[in-house]
């Protein structure tokens, strides 16, 4: 839809042909979460309450002009005290020598499930591995597309390495990062449209703090609350590292063969420190996924990350009236997933935690999903030592 003033029958100088278009929308997450815990889990991370919550409420407006200039803004209404700033930046197509460019506060392009988008993923949650990924951030990104069928990507960009959820960041020293991803498609089946297809990726990531210190935490891949509620607390936590930067390399696999997929990722964060052993901390997750109803997992080859899942049969309502009945079984796929991760070295003690997650996902049709799931979280920190916890969750997705 267009979104330009009033028209007034004479012509617009100012607006010449490149008037911008505007596209509203935006997405709904529900979620109701079990948590048990063993004697020693709650003394190493206290009582987890049960949760029900609204885990994403979202609102984003995007557009372009001409064929040159797009942008986006959205805000999420359920992460914070106040609305905060998802992608809000600008960008410029078709660039000489680099492609494509933007700028503002957007994901740094580093790690296949991170640049995915949410309700593009098998499970409610990212993987422990995620703790490691830069999030969104506040710079400028040169990416493109490349070789024979478009089959690589490249991106490379400066950011601000700590900008806050309102795309802010303050500091005299440092909080600058260099991050960079590539990735291939070795295999791409064109008579099926990428019914079968083999990704891989790496990326790198060089980083200054803005106030001397790095700090990494996870959650058992399970999130509720907000910031000012009672919420899911993190359950590895290295505290404040003092260090001078830190580097993130990352490898990525992704395999596709119709209803059938597997993905994995191994990231290692490498810290350097003014003084004393430097840290090593690393992560990885492997899933499996499988559509009992025959479909598969799409691809973006534009950015080299997964995208939307579309059922052979939407459920929908046949007929009107009191005759109406519903038609039509949607998706249905079945998932597990195993991860760790491990903030613990050169006397850095955060813990170590790998789980184990199960997954049934119902997909209405490309636009809604059901979500049921079943993780255990396995995690040893000082001074308690070994613990577990179970989370049961359910999770109803819309997004429009």
């Amino acid at each position: 839809m267009a979104c330009e003033p009033p028209s007034s029958g004479k012509a617009s100088p100012e607006l010449g042909t490149l008037r911008p278009t505007f596209q509203l929308g935006g997405q709904m997450q529900v979620d109701y979460l079990w948590v048990g815990q063993d004697a020693e889990n709650r003394k190493t991370v206290g009582d987890v309450n049960d949760a029900v919550d609204i885990r994403r409420a979202r609102l984003a407006g995007r557009g372009e002009m001409g064929d040159i200039i797009e942008y986006t803004i959205g805000l999420d209404f359920a992460l914070s005290g106040r609305p905060t700033l998802l992608d809000a930046w600008a960008g410029v197509r078709d660039v000489p020598f680099l492609g494509n460019v933007r700028v503002g506060h957007f994901f740094e392009p580093f790690s296949l499930e991170r640049l995915t988008q949410n309700q593009r993923h098998t499970f409610m949650e990212r993987s422990l591995a995620d703790a490691f990924a830069p999030a969104r951030n506040t710079g400028i990104e040169a990416y493109d597309s490349f070789g024979d069928g478009d089959r690589a990507t490249y991106a490379i960009g400066w950011f601000a390495s700590s900008s806050d959820a309102y795309g802010q960041q303050f500091t005299d020293t440092g909080g600058q990062a260099i991050t960079a991803r590539i990735t291939g498609l070795p295999i791409w089946d064109d008579l099926t449209n990428g019914r079968y297809f083999l990704h891989w990726g790496a990326a790198y990531s060089f980083r200054t703090p803005p106030s001397g210190t790095f700090a990494f935490a996870s959650f058992p891949e399970a999130r509720s609350g907000t910031p000012t509620a009672d919420n899911m607390p993190p359950f590895v936590d290295t505290g404040p590292i003092e260090a001078s930067h830190a580097q993130h390399f990352g490898v990525e696999l992704a395999w596709v063969a119709g209803p059938l997929s597997v993905q994995s990722e191994y990231i290692i964060v490498s810290l350097d420190r003014a003084s004393g052993p430097d840290p090593v901390l690393d992560a990885a997750y492997v899933q499996v996924g499988y559509f009992l109803t025959g479909e598969n997992r799409t691809y973006n080859k534009a950015f080299g990350i997964m995208d939307r899942v579309f059922p052979f049969n939407d459920m929908a309502r046949a007929g009107t009236g009191a005759g109406a009945s519903w038609a039509g079984s949607g998706a249905w796929e079945i998932a597990a997933r195993g991860s760790y991760i491990d903030l613990e070295d050169a006397n850095v003690q955060g813990g170590a935690m790998n789980d184990l997650t199960i997954g049934l996902n119902w997909y209405l049709n490309a636009y809604s999903r059901v979500r049921w799931e079943l993780v255990q979280a396995n995690l040893d920190r000082a001074p308690v030592g070994r613990s577990r916890a179970w989370i049961a969750g359910m999770r109803f997705d819309v997004d429009f």
